[in-house]
This record gives C-alpha cells, structure tokens and sequence, in this order.
C-alpha cells in the first residue's frame, strides 16, 4: 500500500465550507512504471506542474502518505519537422491525467488535453509540450474538484467499515496500522472528526503497551542486578515512558527506588520525559500520530499490481 496525508486543521460542516478551503487528501504524484511510462527527462517537469494543479485547487498532502494517485498518461498523435534554418520538430500530443485508488486501480476522474510542442529534438519538442500544461488549462481545476469530491464521498461512505477495521486493529495490537487506517480519512470528510477521536484511544492504547513494555523490561534488568551499570540502563528505559502512560506513576517510583539503592557515584545522565504546561496536549497526540502513521506507510511494501512509481 502506497503511502500518505498532510497537516490537520479543524473538519469541515457543510459543502460549501468543503469547496472553500484547503484539504487534505492521501493524493500522490505517480508515473506508471512500465514501457508507457513518460519520458523520464520531462517526469520532473510535469511532476511540479501536476502539485502546482493540486495546491491551486486547495488539494494538499504530506509525502509518502498515499492511497489516492495522480498520474499522467501521454501519446503521440503528430509530429512533423518544419524546414530551417533552423530545423525544427512539432510534437503533438495528447496528454491524460487520471486520479486513482492504488488499492486496486478504480479510477475516481479523468481528464485529457491536447498539447503542442516545439524543438530541435523530439526529447525538447516533447518537454515544450508538456510545458504548457498549467494550472489555468480549460477544464483542470473542474477534474481535480471532480476527484475531490468523489474522494471525500467515499470516505464518508465507507467510513463505518474503516473505524471497524482500526478497532479490530487496535485490539489486536496494531497500533500503528490502526493509526494509520484513521488518519487516511481527510480533514473535509464529515467522518474526519470521529476519526481523530479513534485516534486519540487508539494513541492512548498504544503509550500504555508501550510504557508497560519498557517499564517491565526496566524493572526486570534492576531485579536481576542492582548495580550502578543496570541502575543507569533500567533509567534510560524508564526515561522512554510517556507521561501520558499508565505506568508513569510506577516508573516514577521505580526510578527513585534505584537513585536511592544504587551504588555511590553512578553517573545519573537521564530524567524522566515531564509535561510542558505550555504544550497543546491534544495537538501533541495529534502531531505524535500522525508521525506514526508516516512511518508506518513509509514502511510499507509497494503493490505490485498498482505498478507506479510515486515522486516525492
């Protein structure tokens, strides 16, 4: 599964808010990888015309967050060489655009356009061409609300299906795939809320399976050997716990346990992680989760049957 999403901001409540302002979607740039594949000379070129079309249109996302792709298509349908000096080549092409679920390839809007180009190569008549696609090209801005649109209604229609899958995730331990799975639903989805508060448990879920992990390993390497070297690692392990965990207050405890019985001169180094006042709480599980479910997407393995390559 190809990879995605972008910066949170409040949901939207009406159409109208949707149309108005920026959102999020897990829309990627991709090229096909296979013998149709664009030249990749003018890859580049396109790529940064293609997110200059999704930022015009209030479309954002962060990289490597995708399940939605962007892909341009091409073919040839003239060229002819113009008499010098000097010698010049005309490229006609036809150019497609095409947004698509990576997942298993239905396509969610389409668009073509016809472009003319001119150089003294076929490689530089083709980039000419592919040049003059810009944001302000007849018939652009409607395909991408178009795929906006379709986007956000899916999401809000299967959302039932994806807060059942990430909570049998989440019970399973799969915290960071359940992460993952919520944050896929964008900012101007009516489900977009709900999402971010499955997130917040499953986030809670996930600090307090990992504190109870650390804080078992640390009392463990303390119970076995309570010197200065172990009392030194047992607090490094502890020094990991959120605060936010349950088992906070018993690596407290634990920590001041070992300062107390440790053996003189042990070269203490680490503190427990504190709260900051001064700090969001809410954001920081938001920001926090979002990294996860970056890092997890980052981590996953391209589907061979989507056949693209994403440009970042």
């Amino acid at each position: 599964m190809k990879k995605y999403i972008a910066s949170f901001i409040i949901a939207c409540t009406t159409a109208l808010s949707v149309q108005a302002q920026e959102c999020s979607l897990p829309i990627g740039i991709a090229f096909h990888a296979n013998e149709t594949a664009m030249p990749q000379a003018s890859q580049r070129v396109v790529a940064g015309k293609l997110r200059q079309l999704l930022t015009a249109n209030g479309v954002s996302a962060m990289a490597g967050f995708y399940s939605f792709a962007l892909v341009p298509e091409y073919e040839v349908t003239g060229k002819s060489i113009t008499p010098g000096p000097p010698r010049q080549i005309v490229c006609q092409l036809q150019v497609g655009l095409k947004v698509l679920s990576v997942h298993d390839g239905v396509i969610f809007s389409a668009f073509t356009v016809s472009l003319d180009g001119v150089g003294q190569s076929d490689a530089a008549a083709f980039s000419d061409a592919v040049k003059r696609l810009t944001v302000r090209t007849q018939g652009l801005s409607d395909f991408i609300a178009q795929a906006r649109d379709k986007i956000v209604a899916y999401y809000d229609a299967q959302a039932d299906r994806i807060f059942a899958r990430a909570k049998m995730l989440d019970q399973t331990r799969k915290y960071d795939e359940a992460i993952y799975t919520l944050m896929a639903i964008p900012e101007c989805s009516s489900a977009y809320g709900q999402a971010l508060q499955n997130v917040k448990e499953v986030w809670q879920h996930r600090i307090n399976a990992e504190g109870e992990r650390l804080f078992a390993k640390a009392s463990a390497l303390w119970a076995a050997r309570t010197n200065s070297a172990a009392a030194v690692d047992a607090s490094k392990l502890l020094a990991e716990i959120d605060p936010e965990s349950e088992s906070y207050t018993a690596a407290v405890a634990l920590l001041e346990e070992i300062k107390e019985k440790a053996e003189e001169n042990t070269p203490w180094d680490v503190a427990l992680k504190i709260m900051d006042d001064n700090i969001d709480m809410e954001q920081r599980r938001i920001d926090a989760a979002k990294e996860v479910a970056k890092a997890f997407a980052e981590n996953q393995q391209p589907q061979p049957e989507a056949n693209l390559l994403f440009v970042n």
